[in-house]
């Protein structure tokens, strides 16, 4: 990102960021802050279709804000950006077909629409795709053509309201049917197991950086896209819900169960046939368990759900947690003690993924039994642990068995155990345990491992 722009994207999340604070200080009843973001609002939507709109390029476009021998103040780039569709995601552009106009560059293969995914700059720019960022030998990441499951995710989220919100014959939902199989393909490109990685090639499918954090980039909000585009969950203030599936001939079934939405549990179905289901062909919606009644308008179709349920959840705190890498808890081990290794077992990331090292684990170990310890620093009461193993059955493996015990001040004391659930040790899952209370300022894990083939993974200790 070029900080010497004026920038789609920032001014952008500015206006939608405007317009949550103007209604969220109406929900509390303060109408002159509400007045005061809405105004920033309308005049922040202003200025970007003003400004940032480049009638020639027919898109929204970023505008240099430096003056020096190689660009001058106030001229737009050199061309157009998949960031250009972001105003969408937010509903600022008005409802017409100059602004419109847009999404005709989406399709067209020769600009943003590659083979394996959406190109965030067009094979026109000089530099498309030119590599010149390296970390060692790998290739760095670069925003001049790679296909960024980021920015797809934007597009396609501008897409789903461009479907809901406004008037236009240029997109369908065929189309946003289409760039969202290509993103979904991303996710098992190249070798068919589940990695979405940081970029990819748009002409080849290839993923371009490939270093250790590349590996399930967590950067994108794919569910969204399932969830509010495909299956047509609308969210909006109110007692009525919207469903608008963006679906096709294509689609022949799919079923959105156990959604909490205002606090009620909502489930969608949708079969074409009426066959997978047997609850009738088209859309059948469940409020609270009850089949509802659809109201059809202007192809949409809407709900009653009620007034919304206010949920306050109670969420027991986790002892063990320790984001910090210092400090308490404190954790100690039989083996693998490095600080990264210890504290990757607490740090609250719960990740199955070999090509992640995200744990701490027995591996090098040559006894048949070792620990893991945490010192709270004072006194803390603890009646249930869960432990998450991982597991790939060919360096790593679930111990035989474990045991937990307590400092009594003194020595360690084995917990009276109440229930186990599962019984028996279970990898890339949670395995929990709950016992009898104590107060103790340390708590200790045995795992046993006594063929020794493989070594005890850790991923997450969580205890309340």
């Amino acid at each position: 990102m070029d900080y010497s722009l004026i920038s789609v994207m920032i001014v952008s999340y500015m206006y939608g960021n405007a317009l949550v604070i103007a209604r969220i200080a109406k929900m509390k009843g303060d109408t002159t802050l509400s007045r005061i973001y809405l105004k920033r609002a309308e005049e922040i939507k202003a200025n970007v279709q003003a400004d940032l709109w480049n009638d020639s390029l027919h898109h929204f476009i970023d505008r240099y804000k430096v003056n020096n021998q190689f660009v001058h103040y106030w001229d737009f780039i050199r061309g157009r950006e998949l960031a250009g569709y972001v105003p969408w995601c937010y509903n600022l552009p008005d409802n017409n077909a100059k602004y419109n106009t847009a999404w005709k560059n989406l399709l067209d293969t020769t600009k943003f629409l590659g083979k394996y995914g959406l190109r965030t700059d067009e094979p026109s720019y000089q530099y498309y795709m030119r590599q010149y960022r390296y970390a060692g030998t790998h290739p760095e990441c670069q925003w001049n053509g790679p296909s960024w499951p980021f920015q797809e995710t934007q597009a396609l989220e501008a897409m789903a309201n461009l479907l809901n919100n406004y008037n236009q014959k240029i997109i369908s939902s065929s189309d946003y049917l289409k760039i969202l199989g290509l993103y979904t393909q991303q996710h098992y490109f190249p070798d068919g197991k589940l990695n979405l990685q940081e970029d990819y090639n748009p002409d080849t499918g290839k993923p371009i950086v490939g270093l250790h954090r590349s590996s399930h980039y967590n950067h994108s909000s794919y569910n969204e896209l399932i969830i509010t585009g495909l299956c047509g969950i609308r969210p909006a203030e109110g007692n009525t819900l919207t469903i608008n599936p963006l679906i096709d001939s294509t689609i022949k079934y799919f079923c959105l169960d156990d959604v909490l939405y205002h606090g009620q549990n909502i489930s969608i179905i949708y079969d074409s046939e009426g066959k997978k289901y047997n609850l009738g062909k088209g859309l059948v919606v469940y409020v609270n368990g009850k089949r509802a009644s659809l109201k059809k308008i202007d192809g949409k179709y809407e709900v009653t759900i009620g007034q919304p349920v206010i949920i306050k959840p109670r969420r027991a705190s986790d002892i063990a947690l320790n984001i910090w890498d210092k400090g308490f808890p404190k954790p100690t081990a039989s083996i693998n003690s490095e600080p990264d290794s210890l504290y990757q077992a607490i740090d609250g990331r719960i990740w199955y993924f070999p090509e992640i090292t995200n744990r701490w684990s027995t591996y090098g170990s040559s006894s048949a039994s070792d620990w893991y310890a945490l010192d709270f620093g004072k006194v803390r009461s603890v009646s249930s642990a869960k432990l998450y193993f991982f597991e790939d059955d060919k360096i790593f493996g679930k111990p035989d068995d474990y045991s937990i015990e307590y400092w009594d001040g003194r020595e360690w004391q084995k917990v009276n155990e109440k229930s186990r659930i599962p019984v028996l040790p279970v990898g890339n899952t949670v395995n929990t345990i709950n016992f009898d209370k104590v107060s103790t300022t340390g708590v200790k894990f045995i795992f046993r491992n006594k063929s020794m083939k493989l070594a005890v993974a850790m991923v997450e200790i969580e205890l309340y």
